[in-house]
């Protein structure tokens, strides 16, 4: 094998700038990675931020309602802002009190104070004093102008003057009711416990946290320490205090340089990507040349020039779709002539099969010599034993499977039988001489016990394609040929075993050494029975059922063959239509109508004998039924004729009833009265009835007899009966019909 200096080449001259590269996106991945990290960091920080913010304002909400709460329903309180007596010690002392227990209640709280100023006075969790006096007077009066209770940002509060300022935030609720004057609630709350708070949620040496005021004031900062101007990531505002919240990472200069080196390193990259390409473009000229001289030894050739090649338009295609386009047309006229030869190869060994089944081909052994090491054929100076594998019921397989599937399962039978056949040892032959007929030529190596060889070989065959393929097949074995020129007659006796399915069923193996024994009868010896069963049939005796059977079951018995049983099946036909075309014209087209093309559909689709005779079975069964119905019609329809006839002549006889009529025409009350109704469309009174009136309106209009003569007349012997049921048909008295009868027009 040559050794692959060229791809070992191409390697060498890629591989580095494809570490560069990888190297690179690793980087810009790890940046990716790193800048989807801070993104989740400012997310969690914000989330936290806010949830500090909750935490604030819950507990200075709770601080706020408390008070809120305390204002509403404390009545010392409301007693020492609306006082009318300037020293009341116990009240004061009362205010006293709540100052010191909710400040106790609360650890946020600092402190707190009340005043008033209608007699001007404050009393604080540290002193009671004059409004004037106290420290904190400058920012009582500044709220006092101030509407509503709220808070406010970061002050200074002095509690005594000896003590000193410090910071503090404060809440401001106004008394509710006064009666004179104002009053104040201030709630002073330490910074230093808020930011306490915050730092059991913060972690302060990896973020910071500020609170800012209204002023900028930073109300979390410890009094005189510095702090760096850190990088804000995440802002909130409490809607409570009106406070902003800030938090961001503690080293912002550190992240911040990060970036800047990130950008150095994208920058650097660039460069690298360029410098790559640069590689690639110097690479990729150099290793184009030994393409460019595959592309010319191409277009040398006279069938791959412009307007000869696999594409017409080469100059629209690049170098490798000219490459694998000619390939393409290489390999493509390759698999054309393999599968040509193939083609072919198989349709001469089916030629050669068929001559060699009718016996005209080869003349000599050494003609067969000749072509069997070419085609791989059978060695004929071995026993050959040739059958014929048919499909059971083909039609509707035929008409189930589209024509593909048909193939690949014919396929598949092909395949079943050869595999079986390797496995017992058996070298065939096989082609498909029709639609449903394989044949299949077996060599047998040893001359004895043949027919149990291929029983078992075919049986196996047939179990395994009934399991597996969920199709049955019949197989016709002729005898074994032990010398070539034996092999057309082994032929045709498997066709002949194969046309005893019908009688004896399908999916089986039948050998014509058993169905060449059974004694052979002449169709000629049915054609009297079938001329019985016709004229049985013609007649609708019930005689034809059992001509029917004797007729099958003589046909079971003598092991008739397909040729044979269709032949009798059709003079079968034959016979009955000519004895249908005996009678009239209803009858024949009963036979045309349904009969007839159910009987020439079951001989056309009918595989088994069986089939055939239930096919058979069922039409002649239907035309026999309706035969019988249309002659008992006719019969039936006579005798109500000469029924009706009686009635108009006897219409006058009172006796006129079913019973009357029965006993004279021998029939029953309950046929005559069914038959009226089929026949007439009436009953059998209302009949009588009808041509009884009718006859009185006639006579009631011709003569002059009384209303009680004209119903003796038509058989009335009471004359109310009578006029009632004139009135009912003709919707007048007999009297009233008369007199309008005798009028003019």
């Amino acid at each position: 094998m040559k050794r692959k200096i060229w791809f070992y080449r191409q390697l060498l001259s890629y591989i580095p700038v494809f570490f560069i590269i990888v190297t690179f996106i690793f980087f810009v991945y790890y940046q990716l990675l790193s800048s989807q990290s801070r993104k989740e960091a400012e997310m969690a920080n914000e989330s936290m931020l806010i949830q500090a913010m909750n935490f604030v304002d819950s507990s200075l909400q709770s601080i706020e309602q408390g008070l809120l709460s305390e204002l509403l329903h404390n009545n010392e309180l409301f007693l020492f802002w609306n006082a009318t007596k300037p020293d009341d010690d116990y009240l004061n002392i009362q205010v006293a009190e709540f100052i010191r227990r909710f400040k106790q209640e609360n650890p946020l709280v600092d402190s707190i104070y009340v005043a008033r100023t209608h007699d001007p006075l404050v009393i604080s969790n540290a002193a009671m004093t004059t409004l004037e006096e106290y420290p904190d007077a400058a920012f009582i009066h500044s709220q006092l102008s101030e509407p509503g209770n709220h808070w406010t940002g970061l002050r200074k509060f002095e509690p005594f003057s000896v003590v000193g300022y410090r910071n503090v935030v404060s809440l401001v609720l106004k008394s509710p009711v006064l009666l004179n004057g104002e009053g104040l609630l201030v709630v002073n709350l330490s910074p230093g416990k808020i930011t306490d708070m915050v730092n059991r949620i913060y972690d302060q040496q990896i973020s910071y946290t500020r609170i800012m005021d209204a002023e900028r004031n930073d109300i979390l900062a410890i009094p005189g320490a510095e702090r760096d101007e850190d990088i804000v990531v995440s802002r909130t505002t409490s809607t409570l205090t009106g406070w902003t919240y800030l938090s961001g990472p503690v080293n912002g200069n550190f992240v911040s340089a990060t970036n800047k080196f990130y950008k150095m390193w994208f920058a650097i990259g660039v460069c690298m990507i360029v410098a790559g390409v640069a590689w690639f473009i110097y690479i990729t000229r150099k290793s184009y040349r030994p393409i460019e001289q595959i592309i010319s030894r191409i277009s040398s050739f006279p069938q791959f020039k412009a307007g000869a090649g696999p594409q017409e338009n080469r100059d629209s295609q690049d170098e490798f779709s000219f490459i694998e386009s000619a390939l393409n047309s290489i390999l493509a006229q390759t698999r054309s002539y393999q599968q040509q030869y193939r083609e072919d190869l198989q349709l001469k060994k089916t030629y050669l099969l068929q001559q060699l089944l009718e016996g005209q081909y080869p003349t000599s052994l050494a003609q067969w010599d000749a072509q069997r090491e070419v085609f791989q054929l059978n060695d004929l100076r071995k026993t050959q034993v040739v059958c014929a594998v048919e499909i059971d019921e083909y039609a509707r397989f035929y008409h189930y499977y589209i024509h593909q599937d048909q193939y690949l399962l014919k396929f598949a039978i092909l395949s079943v039988i050869q595999e079986t056949a390797q496995k017992h040892g058996c070298d065939i032959w096989a082609g498909w001489m029709s639609g449903s007929v394989l044949v299949v030529m077996l060599q047998m190596e040893d001359r004895e016990d043949i027919e149990p060889q291929v029983m078992r070989l075919f049986e196996d065959t047939r179990t395994w394609i009934e399991q597996n393929m969920k199709l049955r097949i019949s197989i016709g074995v002729g005898n074994a040929a032990i010398d070539y020129t034996q092999i057309p007659g082994s032929y045709r006796q498997a066709l002949q075993a194969l046309k005893y399915k019908m009688v004896l069923g399908g999916n089986q193996v039948i050998l014509y050494s058993n169905v060449n024994q059974v004694k052979k009868v002449e169709a000629f010896d049915y054609f009297q029975l079938v001329h019985s069963m016709a004229q049985s049939l013609r007649t609708a005796k019930p005689e034809w059922r059992q001509q029917f059977d004797t007729l099958m079951q003589n046909i079971e018995r003598d092991v008739l063959d397909r040729d044979n049983i269709t032949s009798l099946a059709g003079y079968m036909v034959y016979t009955i239509e000519r004895e249908i075309g005996m009678l009239a014209k209803e009858y024949q087209q009963l036979w045309t109508g349904t009969a007839q093309p159910s009987l020439h559909d079951a001989l056309s689709s009918s595989d088994t004998f069986q089939q055939l005779r239930a096919n058979l079975r069922l039409p002649l069964e239907h035309l026999a039924e309706q035969i019988q119905q249309l002659q008992e019609k006719q019969t039936h329809s006579e005798r109500i004729f000469e029924i009706r006839k009686y009635i108009e002549l006897e219409y006058g006889n009172p006796e006129l009833s079913l019973d009357f009529l029965a006993n004279r025409f021998q029939l029953s009350p309950k046929s005559i009265s069914k038959l009226f109704k089929e026949t007439t469309g009436n009953k059998f009174v209302d009949y009588v009835i009808d041509v009884r009136i009718k006859q009185a309106q006639r006579l009631l209009e011709q003569t002059t007899l009384s209303v009680q003569e004209v119903a003796e007349k038509v058989g009335y012997s009471n004359v109310i009966s009578f006029g009632r049921a004139f009135k009912k048909n003709v919707h007048a008295s007999p009297g009233e019909y008369r007199k309008w009868s005798a009028k003019p027009n």
